[in-house]
């Protein structure tokens, strides 16, 4: 039990940098050292299950540390994986070199005498009194091992015995006498010395230098001893999360492509009819009459082939054939899709939004637990009464909640009712009659479960376009989510290609436009030309002010900033190389009204008002023959990774007049900027589209008053 106290301890420290004492506490809450900063939270837990795996209870964080142990009882074997990790990195960085883990253990039976368990145990106390440079010597290192030891004894209630006392008891016949390994060691030492000099007298008779070889070593070792100092000046200076978080992961084998929609389109068929015809012979078709969603009829004209209409026609005349009136609904449904896939048949699929709106609810239930959902608006049945609402003004002389914005003189951007007037045009069309991307290809990185991007691309899937998608954390679940957005949205000559990447790699960046760009033969890439870049991928730094700005705060700013003016600087340069310079490729910048605003979330500021430069660059760097820029003012939009803990304020949000956007809702919005009207004014000056939803009416966010001068109904 002990042992798994200072496991969790250790596992504490490293996250919190607590020191050991702070840390024993064990009553307290087993997170109360995050002080409420739920992403240390969540993945303090999440390395918890890394290291016990199943054997962690639901809602952890509740537990003190005493009970948690408790709970998770008995734990056979060595150390987890998270904690022979963290060991790894100790002794990686801030051991002398050739001073190995296997060294200390060594150290810790030799002197003192302690097994294997008692050995994790004052390793796990070590981890929380991490040096705070590396040591220089093995002198150092057995120092630092000697207080780690007095520290563990003294929280454990051991003593150690003396040295000649264990290694007496190790060997021989009770009451023999006994030599002590310093006496042993010094007798070796002599016989060294001795054998040593007969070798250099030998040796400068018969001529050789002896030395050769040690100056040599000697060389390499202070180049070594010099290289060594660089990287642990360079690792503390920017801290290991940022080393961590640029380590590439581009690989183009790892590749997984997607594009068999008539396959999917064939087998949801297929599944429909079933549960036609289950129902009516069951009997539940005669009480509750059957009907087929209008999205699911949208899906299958949107993959309708020419096999695919066979099958409905064959289906229909077999139920036709069976003369039972209980079919009638079945046949009926069957007729249904049947003539509305035959007639576009030779028509390109569309993207239109057919979903509902929503809005956020909290509620407190019976125990007092705050409960989120998210609800209809009753006044917005579809995402037409949708576009009405979001085109009028967010309060009395105030611009509409989203609208477009154009350059004037050079500096102000001004809203242009003209061009805001077209984009309502294109949304109206997008949950109208529709719009195609067929022929278009994207990049979209950033696009995760529940986030906006992940809708972004199941839309252009739906139009048919060709997507590539990255993710940071490629795996088989990871892709297996990617398949099943494909399997849904996926439309007739769409392809989703899935590739690990990660934003933060200079290296990726580099790579995954080559991919994107090289010819399919020889080189192995995808030989296209994007025709519209969203580059999405964030990094959450909650909970880091201005006073404690660390690693992940500069890994945050080179994901949200640096790296994603390198990818639109790469995909330039990749063009103008090519002669590329007749279609440009729309860049769909996320940008933010929150310029600390919020507070407490590192440099995400700085980095949004950082990528307006790009306005600027497309003139200054001549970007217009290849790309064109379209910066999206993102506003306050629920359920992200980064915005999904204030969830429970977007309703309170909404009565200061403010509105607030579920993740379809701001795709909805972004992918207007895809229409050709849109583009085509974006290819001749770059444009400001204000998606805010009208939270630039709050002064200060935090302000709790309600907004006096109206508010969205």
């Amino acid at each position: 039990m002990l042992v798994l106290q200072r496991r969790l301890l250790s596992m504490h420290h490293c996250k919190c940098w607590m020191s050991f004492l702070q840390l024993l506490h064990t009553q307290q809450s087993a997170l109360w050292p995050t002080c409420g900063k739920s992403t240390l939270q969540n993945e303090i837990i999440g390395n918890l299950h890394k290291e016990f795996g199943s054997k962690i209870p639901d809602k952890a964080e509740d537990f003190s540390l005493q009970d948690l142990a408790a709970a998770i009882g008995a734990f056979g074997g060595g150390l987890g994986k998270h904690t022979q990790a963290q060991l790894a990195r100790l002794f990686s960085n801030k051991m002398p070199g050739g001073f190995l883990l296997s060294s200390a253990r060594s150290t810790l039976q030799s002197v003192y005498g302690l097994g294997p368990q008692r050995q994790d145990a004052l390793l796990l106390v070590a981890l929380t009194m991490e040096p705070s440079s590396r040591l220089s010597g093995d002198t150092e290192a057995k120092a630092w091992i000697d207080s780690v030891a007095q520290a563990y004894a003294a929280k454990a209630g051991i003593s150690y015995a003396a040295t000649s006392v264990i290694a007496g008891s190790s060997g021989g016949q009770s009451g023999a006498p006994g030599i002590s390994s310093a006496e042993m060691e010094k007798m070796q030492q002599k016989q060294h010395e001795h054998i040593r000099q007969q070798i250099q007298v030998l040796a400068r008779y018969a001529g050789i230098d002896t030395r050769e070889g040690a100056r040599l070593a000697e060389s390499e070792q202070l180049k070594s001893a010099q290289m060594q100092a660089k990287l642990d000046s360079i690792r503390a200076e920017i801290g290991d999360e940022f080393i961590d978080g640029m380590q590439p992961l581009f690989d183009a084998r790892k590749a997984r492509h997607f594009d068999s929609s008539w396959n999917w389109a064939r087998q949801e068929t297929y599944e429909l009819i079933q549960r036609a015809v289950a129902s009516c012979t069951s009997g539940s078709a005669a009480t509750s009459p059957l009907t087929v969603d209008d999205a699911i009829i949208q899906r299958l004209c949107n993959r309708s082939s020419s096999g695919l209409v066979q099958m409905l026609t064959g289906s229909l005349s077999i139920l036709q054939a069976a003369n039972d009136d209980s079919l009638e609904p079945a046949i009926h449904i069957v007729s249904q899709l049947h003539s509305a896939c035959a007639q576009v048949l030779t028509q390109v699929p569309v993207y239109r939004e057919l979903s509902a709106p929503t809005a956020p609810q909290v509620d407190i239930n019976i125990d007092g637990a705050v409960m989120y959902s998210e609800v209809l608006r009753p006044d917005e049945p579809s995402f037409a009464e949708f576009v009405e609402h979001m085109r009028q003004p967010a309060s009395i002389g105030k611009s509409p909640f989203i609208h477009l914005r154009r350059q004037s003189d050079g500096s102000t951007w001004s809203y242009c009712a003209d061009l805001s007037a077209t984009y309502y045009d294109g949304l109206s069309e997008l949950c109208g009659s529709g719009l195609s991307f067929a022929g278009k290809t994207a990049l979209v990185t950033g696009c995760g479960r529940g986030s906006i991007g992940a809708d972004i691309v199941c839309g252009l899937l739906s139009g048919g376009a060709k997507v590539i998608a990255t993710t940071s954390s490629y795996s088989r679940k990871t892709t297996l989510f990617y398949e099943d957005m494909y399997r849904t949205h996926g439309a007739r000559g769409s392809e989703l290609i899935v590739v690990p990447f990660n934003q933060g790699s200079t290296g990726d960046v580099k790579q995954l436009v080559d991919y994107i760009y090289s010819d399919a033969g020889a080189a192995k890439g995808l030989g296209w030309d994007l025709d519209f870049v969203f580059p999405f991928a964030a990094v959450s730094d909650i909970g880091s002010f201005a006073t404690n700005l660390g690693s992940h705060s500069e890994l945050s700013q080179r994901v949200l900033l640096t790296n994603v003016l390198r990818l639109l600087g790469s995909i330039k340069y990749t063009k103008e190389r090519l002669g590329y310079d007749t279609r440009p490729s729309l860049v769909v910048l996320p940008l933010s009204p929150n310029h600390g605003h919020f507070g407490g979330d590192g440099l995400y500021g700085e980095c949004k008002a950082g990528l307006e430069t790009a306005f600027n660059r497309w003139e200054s760097e001549s970007w217009q023959d290849y790309l064109s820029i379209a910066g999206a003012v993102i506003g306050w939009t629920r359920g992200t990774g980064l915005m999904s803990g204030n969830n429970i304020v977007a309703q309170e949000i909404e009565h200061l007049g403010v509105r607030t956007f579920s993740t379809r809702e701001m795709s909805f919005s972004i992918l207007g900027l895809a229409h050709p009207r849109i583009c085509f004014a974006a290819h001749g000056q770059p444009i400001w589209a204000d998606l805010n939803g009208g939270l630039n009416i709050i002064k200060h966010v935090g302000r709790t008053e309600p907004f006096k001068g109206g508010c969205y109904a």
